[in-house]
């Protein structure tokens, strides 16, 4: 209902004071007060009207607009019996703070302007009842047929949104990344957020897990309802499809585990064997990444081994797109990745035992974000990867232990030296003039590090030794 509709209704004898052009403005509700300040029972979209016994001067006019500005009430009716017509105060005040005002003569009552208002929205609002249900039994009858939720829910005032913040449904939302984080941050049931000037209710989906599944963002409770309940039957039909494509993805998994012709497995998950591909091993602190995996990638995605393993077309920035997911996730989980080079279908066992030790590597990284591509890796990072890290530790600590400790009782720079002596290559001089000492002091320094351990810097096999037991203790 708009306020031109109460206006025509009452034959012109509403006269309008403010605002004429404002007459489309819709409203949800009449309310009537005589308070000074009725801020606390208003919310906005109101037609408020008042017989002014509020008014004991003018200055009371100014408290009394603001207040209704504030709450965004669409007009106000001002009642002229009391004071024989509506004083210049309150006109002027409606015209500072852009409030429609219309006269209500005194042989006009409140009653017959409330009346015509509850009549009217009570038929808007019973048709629109009917008009919903009838549009939902289309979209319900769509879903089932195998329309996709994303082409039958119009864009307008709610949205399907990912837990990374991806719109699955809805059209363009520009706050969906901050909708996302307050949705995986909320302990319980999520409360309306704030976000680009607007207030959005965050509906959650029964038995969806909050990482990696989805959830409704609308501008009114009404509206979240219904697409969730949209939403539901959605992911209940994509579930069911989902179990087949697991499955599948994990046999694949599992012929490139034992390196076996990947073609018949690649084209069961609808994979293009001619095509380069990509590897990827993820866990969770919480469990399987499978779910969020699903929401991130494009390929063949499933839980093997305990750990989520995705085989999906090469794109470029795919370490990037996958780190800005981990970083964006950090602040509630801890997302440990490995990402092979791209290779084509002979090369993809290869490709997965890369994945599998770029995750190794990964999961002795700090931090809540640890992505690792094959290509931030030398070659023998990827090999000391695949060895137990428990092995990895103590081949470090026998080598370099009683460096730590000589340095440590006598406040001395062995493992600096030593560090700094490889990184020249073994050059004397180099390395005395990084270090800011004598290459007599440097050689003392040499033979020390050569006794505590038995090992000879000037064999390159034991400069190897040393120089893989730095890199395992950073």
């Amino acid at each position: 209902m708009r306020l031109r509709d109460v206006l025509e209704h009452s034959g012109g004898r509403l006269p309008v004071l403010v605002g004429g052009n404002a007459l489309d403005r819709p409203l949800q509700t009449a309310f009537t007060t005589d308070l000074l300040d009725p801020g606390r029972y208003l919310s906005g979209g109101e037609l408020v009207l008042t017989g002014l016994v509020w008014r004991r001067g003018p200055a009371d006019s100014e408290v009394f607009v603001e207040c209704l500005a504030k709450a965004g009430v669409a007009a106000l009716g001002a009642g002229e019996g009391l004071l024989g017509g509506v004083p210049d105060d309150l006109v002027e005040a409606c015209e500072r703070y852009a409030v429609p005002l219309f006269a209500v003569p005194a042989d006009t009552s409140f009653r017959e302007i409330t009346d015509r208002i509850t009549s009217v929205l009570w038929t808007e609002r019973e048709a629109d009842a009917l008009a919903a249900r009838s549009r939902r039994r289309g979209m319900v009858a769509a879903l089932t047929a195998g329309a996709s939720l994303a082409s039958i829910w119009p864009a307008g005032n709610a949205w399907v949104v990912g837990s990374t913040g991806g719109v699955l449904a809805g059209g363009p939302l520009p706050e969906a990344r901050r909708l996302a984080a307050a949705f995986l941050a909320a302990d319980g049931a999520p409360e309306p957020v704030r976000a680009g000037g607007r207030l959005f209710h965050l509906e959650t989906l029964p038995g969806v897990p909050r990482l990696g599944g989805r959830f409704v963002a609308a501008t009114t409770a009404e509206a979240a309802d219904e697409l969730a309940s949209l939403a539901s039957l959605d992911l209940a039909r994509l579930e069911s499809a989902r179990q087949v494509e697991r499955r599948l993805a994990a046999q694949l998994a599992g012929v490139l585990a034992a390196e076996e012709p990947p073609l018949p497995a690649m084209r069961a998950c609808g994979l293009d064997p001619a095509a380069r591909h990509v590897v990827l091993v993820a866990s969770l602190p919480s469990g399987t990444a499978v779910p969020l995996l699903e929401e991130l990638l494009e390929g063949a995605v499933a839980e093997w081994d305990g750990r989520a393993v995705a085989v999906v077309p090469e794109r470029p920035g795919l370490p990037a797109t996958l780190r800005e997911s981990a970083h964006r996730l950090a602040a509630v989980t801890r997302l440990t990745a490995g990402i092979s080079r791209a290779a084509e279908a002979p090369g993809l066992a290869t490709a997965f035992t890369e994945a599998r030790h770029a995750h190794a590597y990964a999961l002795d990284r700090p931090g809540r974000s640890r992505v690792v591509g094959c290509d931030e890796l030398a070659s023998h990072d990827l090999l000391l990867a695949g060895v137990p890290a428990s092995a990895r530790r103590a081949f470090a600590d026998r080598l370099l232990e009683p460096l730590a400790v000589y340095d440590h009782r006598h406040n001395s720079e062995l493992l600096r030296t030593l560090e700094a002596f490889l990184a020249c290559d073994g050059s004397w001089t180099r390395c005395a003039s990084v270090m800011h000492v004598h290459v007599n002091t440097l050689r003392y320094r040499i033979k020390r590090i050569s006794e505590l351990t038995g090992r000879d810097l000037d064999r390159f096999e034991d400069r190897v030794d040393f120089h893989l037991a730095l890199r395992l203790r950073r």
